[in-house]
Formats: structure tokens, C-alpha cells, sequence
């Protein structure tokens, strides 16, 4: 090592002293350049959001700047909204400065909800942020204050306070007293968000579909919630959902495609998702992409027929999946699509099965489910339990063993027939030999065919044979053999003793369903309904109701829409799934009236109480149909039309024969005076119905009727000239003049026209089409109230809104104006008035369970009268006390069954409680008809002690004066009743009126005015007893002439 010498040791104390002087220089010129260097920070920001916090703000600008400070909040609605925003230009200097300002904030987002502030918005995240920005001369067109570009920046967070949390605002101004107190009652009651589901859904029940343009049919609302509708709106272009459903097919799709479950927007064009049925029987689904082109797939595998299946289908973004599990088979597919599918829900409407636009799948569908922002996963599981219960799958099975045997037995008893009936031949002596000595058959003694049938199986055996015996060839009409023991069982219940035996004939009614006839399907639905006969199944009943209305029986239809719009006998209320059934029938309606036949008969609604309207009822062998059928060959008007009505529609008991009836319009119309004739006879030709089309002879009497200013033969010239001649503006001009002398049907051919985009001069309106079959469904045309329910349960975006229930009652209206309803109705009423006691049972309250509203009065009529005992022995339900019911729900309700109700809510009827108030409502609906039974009971109801409502006292009319005591109620009741236009009420209270009047001078006056007001009494008791008399003489009068 090279020892130290004083040079050395001074050389490096010079370096040492060199390194520290740079140092201290470089320090200094940091320094120096920090303090020039612009500079923002916050000395006291706060924690909460709270309102006038003085905010101390310490910044440095190197050159002529602007400082701004801004406060953002978020809320579930929106993002980074400014609630706070202030700057300032700031100069350069040597040292920072320090400014302080005050945060003021909206009411809304710091004090809570009081009588001043309303709707108080719900924080959730708060920034604090400061910042520089360069200054530009405002000339210059030139902006820099954006915290991107800011040359220093600083933040903060707040916490909000919650809403129930905030302080109340201590305001400038005062509230009344009374205004204060509500405020204090109410203020701490915190309010609840209304309950939103995020599962939608679009079936909880069973449906079944007949394959034809009918289905259910859904619309999805947007949340009410504006958080939820907020996060379903961003959805829409990458959606998070799954759909599901239950499926029986009973047949694949006969044509290209059947509708499954499928959106349809507010143009009626398919949206996403859309699934379909193709003929081969797999699954088709299309979607509408983000890109708003259109994508489809298809199912690995077939959908199998005669087993439930779960199909879902989830949608992620751009990612579909197709899953479908049927018992054994398990099918999941998964798909990758071009873009993001675009789901918005709520445009257009959600169907399932079919519509007016495609033809749906035939089947049954079970519980449909749509989750809105949620993927559920599927599991290999067995269905629900209701649709366990119906073992569709066994029944299928069964009714097709049965029908192969009697097909096979059926070609058996041909085949023995014709080796019987078969050609003499010649044979030789050694055939003749061995047939003759033979000990042995080599066959077995006899045949399957042979052996006696079961018990069970022994009618349709009969018939068998009695069907090959008189055809002799071809196959078997199951049909036909179905509706022979369909006819044979109603034969045999429908004798005296035949009601007992309705257990016992039950398989007859089970068979014929099995061969194809439904309406069998539909009368043992009704008896299993009721317990009529049988033990009450209602798990059976669902399922042959379902069976039948699937293979498109319209009473079914009507049934199950029925119950489905009331609720009745623990069906879903449900007007979707209502109106599916009920349009069905509706449409067919109108189908069946342009083709009557002997299988249909025009529909009247006659109740059994009604006994002028009972005498009129007549047969073709009856004395009255045979008088008019004299008067109409003598010419005499009246009587052609009312006797081609009754033959043409089949009404009052006549049975429909049409070209009986075109006889009749044709003797009529050849006098050429009587327009109405001229008119039908002009119709049937111009349709061909019941004799020729000859279109000229038809247009010749119609306007000769037209020319005598008949209405309807006027809109019928609008129809020919729309129809034949494509003439469509003289044809409206003949609706137009049609519609103004108040025509039922010209307003609706111009809403078809309006609909179509036929109207001269016009485009496609569907808003004019719609105002003009509201026009003429509200004066009683069929067709117009199938198109404007058609309307209303789809509704016209920002024109109509949505109207399931109108739309139901509008559609059941016209199913009820079938004419297979009315061969039942008439099929009834004929048991009646020949006291056949159990076919007159059957038939109505098959209607009845139809939900006709005229057989659930005579239905509860008969229950109530209970002919020979026959209702109570055979019938396990208070049919009285349920088809009465019905029947004050219906639509106009008739004051007779409202009397009953009362009286029933009064009664101690089968350990029912009494309920007095119902009673009293039931009877106060019946007075407001007009119907004086109603004021009797309420006046019976007052003597025993019942305090009426104010509320009911002022809907009949009732003074305040009058409410001072019971007296004064019960007689001006009494006196009501007594002064009403019905003879039958005047003497029952006029003696309840005199009695009440006598009991209340007893009670209230003293002794003189007791004598003087009783003397009084005497006097007007006499002159009411006299006229009584009077009244009496001149009914029996009355009587004697009219016998």
C-alpha cells in the first residue's frame, strides 16, 4: 500500500469540497424549479356528502391558468353526473395560494324526503376532483378544461349517506297545522318497491293445441322499476336469458313449418328467439342479430311424439344453447352465432302455439317460463306433477290397442261373412271325405276372434258385427262406430231408470272417445266435473276435457275457456289462455253460420221460468207449426217468414232443412211485396245456399228490396259488387249508405276494406279499421266482434292498448251464438217439455260446464226442483247453489238467479254459513233490475232485524230523511214493490205494506192517534182490498180469453 503524503490528503479534501458545492447547487435549482411548477391540492376535503362544507383548495399556477373544481355523483340510473361544478383564473406568483368554497348540492341528494322535497334520488358513489387547464382566450374558439388534458389533477371520494340516514332540511318557510300532521303520520313509513318478477310466465297451465292458427299469446311489460328497466335495456344487444317449455306432440307438423314458442314483433315479423316445428319433426330456431340479419339452426335430433319434453333454450351474448330432454332421450346442442342477438321483449308479443300468421304444432303444452336476465340450468327430471297426473302417454297407447282390435275384429266378422256368402263350387269325394271323418282340427278350437268378449268390450262387439253385416266391404269408420255408442249410451241413461246406471255404461262413453268422437269426451268430462253418476274426478275431468278440446270439439273449447275466464272449479284465471280456447270457437262460428246443417240449430236462450215463451215451442208434427205452415201457402207474409226462418235456422224446435226453407223464400219474394222475403230468397241464390247460384236472378230481387229501402239488402249490393264485380267504390258506397240507416254489417266490410288497404283512395289503416268494428260489433254483428277482439287482445301500438278481458267477453258472446251449442240447448229443452227428467239433466248441464250462462240458470233450475229425486241421488255437488252463482257473474246477470243466491246466503243451505251481507247485495242487485222480489226481500230482511248500508239505501234511491228508522225503510220497500208494473207483486205487498203500516201506528202513536190513524187504516185497508179483488177478476178474465 502506498503511504499518505500532504498532498495527496489536500488533493482529496478539494474534491470533497467540490462534490458537496455541486449538490447543494443541484438542490437549490430543484427547489427553484418546484415552487414555478403548477400545483392543486385539497387541505380539508370531507368524508360525507353534506351540504355547505367549506372546501380549502391549495394551488400554484406557473402561468395564467384555470383551476376548476367539480363534484360528480353516480345513482342507479346514471353515471357521473355533475352536481357541483366551479372555476376561477389563476395568475402566476412565487408561492401557492389557498382558496376556500363552499359545496352546496341539490336537496334531493343530501336531506331526506319531507313535505318540500319529493323523491330524494339514491347516491351511490361521489368524486371530488380539482384540476389546471390551460387558458385560451374566449375568441380564440378553443377549449382545455378536460381533466384528460388537466397539467395537475387531485380527487377525492365522498361517501353519500343513505336515504333514511340524511338529516331533514330545516326550511325558510312553514306548513299548516294540518298539513304537518299528515306529514309526521306518514314520514317515517318507509316505502316499498312493488314486487317485480324476473321470471315471466308465458303458461302455467295446460293447453292444448289443435295444430290450426290458434295460441296463446303474451306480452312482456318493461319493469316498472327504473333500475331493473335500466339493466333490461342494456340487455337488449347482449341478452342473458332462457326459455322453457313442456311439449306433447301428438303428430309432427303436417306442413313446412309449426309454430312452437316464437316472438313476433309490432310488424308481425319474427323476432328472436322464434322456435318452429318442421315437418320432418326437429326444432328450427331463428334468431335476429345485433347486425339485423337473420340466423337460423336446427335440432340435432327429432322431437318424439307421445312423450313430454323440456326444450330450452338459452341466449349469452352471441351464444345459443338448445337443450330437449324426453324420458329417456337427452339431446343438448350449443351454437356460436355471427353477432350478439338482439332480444327486446317488450315490442311485439311472445305466442305459443299458433297464430294468424302460422300454423301451431298439435299437441298439449305444459308450464312455459321465460327468465328475463337469468340462464338456468336443466335437469334430466320427470315433468310436473299435473302433467304426471294426466298420463297422456297411456291414454294415447291404450286408444290405440283398441282401435287395432276393432279394426282386426272388424275385418275378422268380414272375412267370415263373405267365406259364408261365398260361391258353390264343385268338390271331390276325398275333401268331402276328410272334412266329414277327420277326429283332429289341426287349429286350435277357436279363435282370438271367437271367444266371448269381456263385459266391457261387449257393445262395441255387437256393433262390430252389426256394421260388417250391413257394409259387407271396406274398412272400418271409427269415427261412426264411436258416435253409435256414443248414442247408445245417452239412450240408455236417458230412460227412467237409466241415471243409476251411469257408472256402469261409463266405458261405453271412454271407447267411443277412443274411436274419434269427442263430444263423448266431453259428456264423460262433465259427468266426472259434477260427480253426476260417478265419483267427482276433477283430475279426470282436466284430462278428457284437454283430450277433447285438443281434437277441436267445441264444446271442450268452450269449457275450458270458460273456466279459465272465471276461475271456476280451481282452473288459473287466465284471459290469454281464455281467449285461445274461446277464439277457436269463435271462429268456427262464423264458418258454421255461412253453412247451417241439420247437425246445427239456431241458439235460444229460453229459461224454463219463462212460461210464454215455452207455449211457443213447436215440432213439425205440432199444430202451431202446422197453422203457419197453412197461413205461408195462402200468401200471407208474416207467416213465409216466420216459417223459412224456423227451417232455415232450426229454431223453435223446427230441425234445420234449407231447401225447405229457399221454397219458402221463393214464394214470397215471387209476389214481390214483401222486401224481407225478396231479401233471404236474394241471398240464398246469390250464395248458392240451398239451391242454384244464380247470380243475376239474385241481384234482380235484391235491389228491388233495396229499392224499397231494406237495409240489410243494401249492404248485400255493397257485398256483391266487393265480391263478383271488384267494384270496390260502388261497393262502399252501398256500406257507407248501409252504415248511416244503422246497418249491423256494412260498418264492418269497411273496416275490412280499411284493413286490407282496399278503401278507394286510402291506404291500409288499421286505427279506421278498428273504429269501424267497434262500430258494428256494439250493434250485435258476429264477425265484427271476432276481428275486434283479435284487436284488443293484441292491441295497435300508441292507438289501442291491450284488452285480454273485453277481448274474451267479446269472444265468448260469439261462441255462445254456435249451432252445435244450440242442437244441445234445444236437445235439453225438449227432455223438459216432455218431462224426460234425466236426458234434460245431462244436456243441460253439459251446456252448463260450457259456461253458458242460460244452462247454468235451467241447470240449477232442474237442481233446484229436483224432478223424482234424480238430482240429489245422482249428483255429488250443490249444483243448485253452483250453477246459480255462475249465473250472477255472467255479463247481464238475470235478477232471478240473484233472488236465489240471496236467499241461498240467508239459508242454512248444506252447513254453508249464512251470510247476511251477501244476501243483502244479491238483493239489492235484483231490485236495481227492476225485479220487485228484490225490494220484498229487503223489506223481510228489515222486519227481521237486518240494518242496511247507507251505501245500499243510496243506490235505490233512497232519501237521507228516510234513514230514521226501519218503519219508514221497510214501507217505502213495501210501497216500491207494490206500485211495480209486475201484476204478480201488487198483493203480496200491498198486505206486507198494510201490515207494516198498522204495526207502526201501534208502536209509535198514543192512545187517540192509535184509534184515528187505525180507523184511517180500516178505510184504506178496504180500499186496497177491493182493488185487489179487481185486480184478481180482471187476471182470471184475462186468463179465460186467452185459454
Amino acid at each position: 500500500m502506498r503511504p499518505l503524503t500532504l498532498e495527496t490528503l489536500r488533493g482529496k479534501t478539494l474534491c470533497s469540497f467540490f462534490v458537496v458545492c455541486q449538490l447543494l447547487t443541484s438542490w437549490a435549482a430543484s427547489q427553484t424549479q418546484t415552487i414555478h411548477r403548477s400545483s392543486i391540492r385539497f387541505l380539508n376535503p370531507p368524508e360525507l356528502l353534506t351540504h355547505g362544507h367549506v372546501l380549502q383548495v391549495l394551488y400554484h399556477c406557473e402561468e395564467v391558468q384555470v383551476v376548476n373544481v367539480w363534484v360528480l355523483a353516480s345513482s342507479p340510473t346514471k353515471s357521473l353526473v355533475g352536481i357541483y361544478k366551479k372555476k376561477w383564473i389563476c395568475s402566476p406568483g412565487p408561492s401557492v395560494k389557498k382558496r376556500e368554497i363552499k359545496l352546496d348540492f341539490p336537496d334531493q341528494l343530501v336531506y331526506r324526503e319531507d313535505y318540500f322535497i319529493h323523491h330524494p334520488i339514491d347516491v351511490l358513489d361521489v368524486l371530488l376532483r380539482a384540476w389546471i387547464s390551460e387558458y385560451f382566450h374566449p375568441g380564440s374558439g378553443m377549449q382545455g378544461n378536460s381533466y384528460s388534458r388537466a397539467i395537475a389533477r387531485t380527487y377525492h371520494f365522498l361517501e353519500p349517506l343513505p336515504l333514511y340516514s340524511r338529516p331533514y332540511k330545516q326550511h325558510q318557510k312553514t306548513l299548516r297545522w294540518d298539513q304537518e300532521v299528515i306529514w309526521r303520520i306518514k314520514k317515517d313509513k318507509i316505502p316499498q318497491c312493488e314486487a317485480e318478477q324476473e321470471a315471466v310466465h308465458l303458461l302455467k297451465f295446460l293447453y292444448a293445441c289443435t295444430g290450426e292458427s290458434f295460441g296463446v299469446l303474451r306480452a312482456v311489460e318493461p319493469y316498472r322499476d327504473h333500475v331493473l328497466e335500466g339493466k333490461r335495456r342494456k340487455s337488449v344487444f347482449s341478452p342473458h336469458t332462457s326459455f322453457s317449455t313442456w311439449l306433447y306432440l301428438v303428430e309432427w307438423c303436417p306442413v313446412r313449418f309449426c309454430g312452437v314458442l316464437y316472438h313476433l314483433d309490432d310488424n308481425h315479423e319474427y323476432s328472436s328467439p322464434s322456435i318452429l316445428l318442421t315437418n320432418t319433426g326437429y326444432l328450427h330456431v331463428q334468431f335476429l342479430l345485433v347486425s339485423g340479419e337473420a340466423h337460423a339452426v336446427q335440432s340435432l335430433l327429432p322431437v318424439p311424439v307421445n312423450v313430454w319434453c323440456q326444450i330450452q333454450l338459452t341466449l349469452d351474448g352471441s351464444k345459443a344453447n338448445l337443450n330437449m330432454i324426453c324420458e329417456d332421450m337427452e339431446s343438448k346442442m350449443g351454437y356460436s352465432l355471427p353477432t350478439e342477438v338482439l332480444v327486446d321483449d317488450t315490442i311485439g308479443h311472445f305466442h305459443l302455439c299458433g297464430s294468424q300468421y302460422v300454423q301451431g304444432v298439435s299437441g298439449f303444452y305444459g308450464p312455459s317460463l321465460y327468465h328475463r336476465n337469468r340462464i338456468t340450468p336443466i335437469y334430466k327430471a320427470p315433468p310436473p306433477k299435473l302433467l304426471e297426473d294426466m298420463d297422456l302417454s297411456h291414454w294415447h297407447q291404450s286408444c290405440h290397442h283398441f282401435q287395432q282390435d276393432c279394426i282386426s275384429q272388424f275385418q275378422w266378422f268380414l272375412s267370415r261373412l263373405r267365406s259364408d256368402q261365398g260361391p258353390e263350387s264343385c268338390s271331390d269325394v276325398y275333401t268331402e271325405y276328410v272334412t266329414q271323418y277327420r277326429l283332429l282340427s289341426p287349429a286350435p278350437g277357436c279363435s282370438d276372434q271367437e271367444t266371448p268378449p269381456t263385459p266391457r268390450r261387449a257393445a262395441v262387439t255387437r256393433l262390430l258385427r252389426k256394421v260388417a253385416g250391413k257394409t259387407g266391404r271396406g274398412s272400418l269408420d271409427a269415427g261412426k262406430l264411436g258416435k253409435a255408442l256414443y248414442s247408445r249410451y245417452v239412450r240408455k241413461v236417458s230412460t227412467p231408470e237409466g241415471l243409476s246406471r251411469i257408472r256402469g255404461y261409463m266405458p261405453l262413453l271412454l271407447q267411443a272417445g277412443c274411436l274419434g268422437y269427442q263430444p263423448a269426451l266431453f259428456l264423460a268430462a262433465a259427468l266426472y266435473q259434477t260427480g253426476f253418476g260417478v265419483r267427482k274426478d276433477q283430475a279426470m275431468a282436466l284430462k278428457l276435457n284437454l283430450l277433447s278440446a285438443q281434437k277441436d270439439e267445441r264444446l271442450s273449447q268452450m269449457s275450458l275457456g270458460h273456466k279459465h275466464h272465471m276461475g271456476a272449479d280451481n282452473y288459473p284465471l287466465d284471459y290469454d289462455l281464455s281467449y285461445a280456447y274461446y277464439s277457436n270457437i269463435a271462429f268456427q262460428t262464423i264458418t258454421d253460420r255461412v253453412e247451417p246443417g241439420k247437425e246445427q240449430a239456431f241458439v235460444e236462450f229460453i229459461r224454463l221460468v219463462d212460461e210464454d215463451i215455452l207455449k211457443h215451442q213447436t215440432k213439425e208434427d205440432d199444430d202451431l207449426f202446422m197453422w203457419l205452415r197453412y197461413q205461408a201457402k195462402q200468401g200471407v207474409s208474416s207467416a213465409q217468414q216466420a216459417v223459412g226462418r224456423m227451417l232455415f235456422w232450426g229454431q223453435q224446435g223446427i230441425s234445420s232443412n234449407i231447401q225447405a226453407a229457399v221454397k219458402y223464400y221463393e214464394k214470397g219474394a215471387q209476389q214481390q211485396k214483401d222486401p224481407v222475403m225478396m231479401y233471404d230468397y236474394g241471398v240464398v241464390l246469390l250464395r248458392g245456399q240451398g239451391v242454384d247460384q244464380d247470380i243475376p236472378k239474385a241481384l234482380k230481387y235484391l235491389k228491388k228490396a233495396a229499392d224499397m229501402d231494406f237495409v240489410p239488402a243494401i249492404n248485400s249490393l255493397g257485398w256483391y259488387y266487393e265480391t263478383f264485380e271488384r267494384d270496390y267504390k260502388t261497393a262502399v258506397e252501398y256500406w257507407e249508405r248501409a252504415d248511416k240507416l244503422g246497418n249491423a254489417e256494412a260498418p264492418f266490410n269497411l273496416g275490412i276494406m280499411y284493413y286490407q288497404g282496399l278503401y278507394p283512395g286510402q291506404g291500409r289503416n288499421h286505427s279506421a279499421a278498428y273504429r269501424y268494428y267497434l262500430k258494428s260489433a256494439l250493434r250485435g254483428h258476429i264477425d265484427a266482434a271476432v276481428h275486434l277482439s283479435a284487436v284488443w287482445i293484441q292491441g295497435i301500438p300508441g292507438v289501442v292498448e291491450r284488452l285480454p278481458y273485453d277481448a274474451v267477453v267479446w269472444t265468448k258472446w260469439v261462441a255462445e251464438q254456435n249451432g252445435h251449442l244450440g242442437v244441445l240447448l234445444r236437445k235439453a229443452l225438449d227432455a223438459y217439455l216432455h218431462t224426460s227428467w234425466p236426458g234434460a239433466i245431462i244436456h243441460y248441464i253439459q251446456a252448463a260446464e260450457a259456461g253458458v250462462e242460460i244452462a247454468h240458470f235451467n241447470a240449477a233450475y232442474l237442481c233446484e226442483q229436483d224432478p223424482r229425486g234424480l238430482v240429489s241421488r245422482h249428483v255429488q255437488i250443490d249444483c243448485a247453489w253452483k250453477y246459480y252463482n255462475l249465473s250472477t257473474h255472467s255479463e247481464r246477470p238475470p235478477s232471478y238467479a240473484q233472488i236465489k243466491m240471496g236467499d241461498f246466503y240467508y239459508g242454512d243451505r248444506l252447513r254453508k254459513r249464512r251470510n247476511v251481507q251477501a244476501a243483502v247485495e244479491m238483493y239489492k242487485k235484483a231490485a236495481l233490475q227492476e225485479d220487485p222480489q228484490g225490494l220484498y226481500n229487503l223489506g223481510l230482511l228489515v222486519e227481521e232485524g237486518v240494518s242496511l248500508p247507507h251505501s245500499t239505501l243510496r243506490e235505490l234511491g233512497f232519501n237521507t230523511s228516510m234513514y230514521a228508522n226501519n218503519y219508514t225503510i221497510i214501507m217505502e220497500l213495501y210501497r216500491r214493490c207494490r206500485d211495480h208494473e209486475k201484476e204478480d207483486s201488487y198483493v203480496p205487498c200491498s198486505l206486507a205494506l198494510l201490515q207494516t203500516q198498522l204495526q207502526y201506528v201501534w208502536t209509535v202513536h198514543g192512545p187517540l192517534l192509535k184509534c184515528s190513524s187505525a180507523a184511517a187504516v180500516a178505510i184504506v185497508t178496504a180500499l186496497s182490498l177491493m182493488t185487489i179483488i179487481a185486480r184478481l177478476q180482471n187476471g182470471a178474465l184475462n186468463l179465460y180469453h186467452s185459454v
